[in-house]
C-alpha cells in the first residue's frame, strides 16, 4: 500500500494535483473552537440537568410523606383517630418498628422513610433501620434478627421529623420559644395547619448563615462518626427548604427562609 495513502485521524483525501496527493484536515484553531462549544453547551446545560435531577427527588419524597399520611389516617381511622406514640427513642425522626410495620403494610415500603436528596441515609444501612438495636454500618440487611413482640420500644432512624408524641411526653422546650403542641390525634384544632410528617431540616446552631447543616453530631456521630444532616440542599451546604404534609392530609414546600427553629440541640428547623 503506497504510504501516502494511508490518511490520519481527522484528514481527508483530496484529489491529485499535478501528480501529489494533498492530505487536509482540522487545523489546531478549528480543534480549539470545537472543544469551546462543547464546554459552553455543557456548562448551560449541566446546572439544568442537576435541577431536574433535584426536583425528582423532591417528587419522590413528597409522594413518601404522602404515603405516610395515608397510612396514618388509615391508622386513625382503625383507633378512634388517635396516632401511633413510640415507646422509645428521642428525636425527632426517630419512629418505632411497629409504626413502620403498619406504614408498610398499608402501601408502604423501607425506602418511604427516607427522603432520596440525602445519600447519607438510606433503608439498607442497617445501623439506620435498627438503629436501637446497636446495628453497626458493617451489618447486612437480615443479619440481626428483629423482635417479634414489643415492637414499639424499637425504633429506627428515618429521614423525617414526626409530629406525633411519644407515649411518655415529648420534653424538648427551647428557651425563648413558644412551646410545641405534639399531636396525638387526627381530631386536632387545625389540621390543615398542623404538621404531621415533615422533611429533616437540622444545623449545628440557629444562626444559619454561621450554621452547619451538613455536620451535625449526634447519635450516629458518637457511635459511628456519621454526621447528620438536612435533607434537601442547594449548592451543596446550604438549606433549601423541605416537604411538609399536614394532619388534614395536604403537602406543601415550605422555603428555607419561612422556617424557624422550633428544637434546639441541635438546631431543629420548619
Amino acid at each position: 500500500m503506497d504510504e501516502q495513502r494511508i490518511l490520519t485521524p481527522f484528514r481527508k483525501e483530496i484529489p491529485e494535483t499535478e501528480g501529489r496527493t494533498v492530505l487536509s484536515g482540522f487545523t489546531l484553531i478549528e480543534l480549539l473552537v470545537v472543544i469551546a462549544v462543547i464546554a459552553i453547551l455543557m456548562a448551560i446545560l449541566l446546572p439544568a440537568l442537576q435541577r431536574a435531577k433535584e426536583q425528582a427527588k423532591k417528587v419522590i419524597c413528597s409522594s413518601n410523606l404522602k404515603q405516610i399520611a395515608t397510612s396514618m389516617h388509615m391508622y386513625g381511622n382503625d383507633n378512634d383517630a388517635k396516632l401511633p406514640r413510640n415507646g422509645a427513642g428521642g428525636w425527632l425522626w426517630d419512629i418505632a418498628y411497629s409504626t413502620t410495620d403498619y406504614i408498610i403494610a398499608t402501601g408502604g415500603d423501607k425506602h418511604t422513610f427516607y427522603c432520596p436528596a440525602d445519600p447519607t441515609k438510606t433503608a439498607d444501612m442497617m445501623n439506620f433501620w435498627q438503629y436501637s438495636q446497636s446495628a453497626t454500618p458493617e451489618t447486612k440487611p437480615g443479619e440481626i434478627a428483629e423482635p417479634e413482640t414489643n415492637r414499639h420500644q424499637q425504633f429506627r432512624v428515618t429521614g423525617y421529623f414526626w409530629m406525633i408524641d411519644t407515649q411518655s411526653g415529648r420534653s424538648y422546650q427551647p428557651e425563648g420559644i413558644p412551646e410545641k403542641k405534639w399531636v396525638t390525634t387526627l381530631n386536632c384544632e387545625k389540621p390543615s395547619e398542623t404538621e404531621l410528617v415533615l422533611d429533616a431540616t437540622l444545623s449545628t446552631g440557629s444562626d444559619p448563615e454561621t450554621a452547619s447543616f451538613t455536620e451535625v453530631q449526634g447519635g450516629t456521630w458518637s457511635r459511628f462518626q456519621i454526621y447528620d444532616r438536612t435533607n434537601h440542599l442547594r449548592g451543596g451546604d446550604r438549606p433549601a427548604g423541605g416537604n411538609v404534609v399536614f394532619i388534614d392530609g395536604h403537602l406543601e414546600w415550605r422555603q428555607f427562609d419561612e422556617m424557624e427553629v422550633r428544637v434546639s440541640s441541635p438546631s431543629h428547623w420548619w
